[in-house]
C-alpha cells in the first residue's frame, strides 16, 4: 500500500473558495478576481485506484493573497504548511522536522496556484466546464505543462457560490478528494498568522533561517 505525504496534494491545498455569482459564460478567472482571503474548516481522503481509502486527514486553512496560505493538520497527526509570500515551511511535529523551500518552487502548477496566485489560471491550466451532476457545477483543470504535482483537478461548485469539493489525480491514478466547510471570504487576517519561526531544536532542511 503507497501511502502518500499530505503535503503532496494539498497544496495544497488547498482549499475552500467562496466565489462571486456566476452564469454559463463566466470563467473561473472572473470568479477569482475579488478574492482576497478566506478562512475554513477541511476534510481530506486518499483513495487509490482501487477506490480504496488509504488515509484520512482534517484540519484548517488559512489563505490571504498574494502569496501566502496556512494550512493547519490537526487530525490524525499535526503538520503545519506557512506560506509567507517568498517561502513554504512544512512542520512536522512528530519528526521535529522543518523543510523549507522558494515558494515559486513550492508552488510550480499546483493547485495552490488557485488560491493564491495573482496570474490568470488561463496561463497555466487548460479549463474545461464538465456541466451539472450530483448537484455541483465541474470544472476540470489541467496544467499545461506536465511537470506539476498533479495530472488534473477537478472543481465542484455550489449553486450558494462556493467551491465543495476538489479532486485532484495524481499520475499514479490516486485521487485526494478535499471537502470544505465553515468557509468565510475576505476577512480579516492577521499577518502573523503567516510568518513562521522554527521552534527551538528542530532539524530544518533546505535552509531559510
Amino acid at each position: 500500500m503507497t501511502m502518500c505525504h499530505p503535503f503532496r496534494p494539498l497544496l495544497a491545498l488547498l482549499f475552500a473558495l467562496p466565489l462571486c455569482a456566476w452564469g454559463e459564460e463566466r470563467s473561473l478567472d472572473e470568479m477569482l478576481q475579488g478574492l482576497q482571503s478566506m478562512r475554513g474548516d477541511f476534510k481530506q481522503v486518499l483513495i487509490d485506484q482501487g477506490r480504496e481509502v488509504l488515509e484520512r486527514a482534517s484540519g484548517e486553512m488559512w489563505i490571504k493573497r498574494p502569496g501566502r496560505f496556512r494550512l493547519e493538520y490537526t487530525a490524525p497527526y499535526e503538520q503545519l504548511y506557512v506560506a509567507d509570500g517568498e517561502k513554504v515551511w512544512m512542520y512536522d511535529k512528530d519528526l521535529e522536522q522543518v523543510t523549507v523551500r522558494p515558494l515559486d518552487d513550492a508552488l510550480g502548477t499546483t493547485p495552490a496556484l488557485l488560491l493564491t496566485g495573482s496570474e490568470p489560471l488561463s496561463q497555466r491550466f487548460v479549463v474545461t466546464d464538465e456541466g451539472r451532476t450530483e448537484g455541483l457545477h465541474w470544472f476540470e483543470l489541467r496544467p499545461k505543462q506536465g511537470d506539476g504535482a498533479f495530472d488534473h483537478l477537478v472543481l465542484g461548485l455550489t449553486d450558494a457560490e462556493t467551491i465543495e469539493v476538489m479532486e485532484m489525480v495524481d499520475s499514479f491514478g490516486q485521487t485526494t478528494r478535499l471537502s470544505f466547510s465553515q468557509v468565510e471570504r475576505n476577512v480579516e487576517l492577521p499577518d502573523a498568522a503567516f510568518h513562521f519561526t522554527p521552534p527551538a531544536g528542530v532539524d530544518v532542511v533546505g535552509g531559510g533561517e
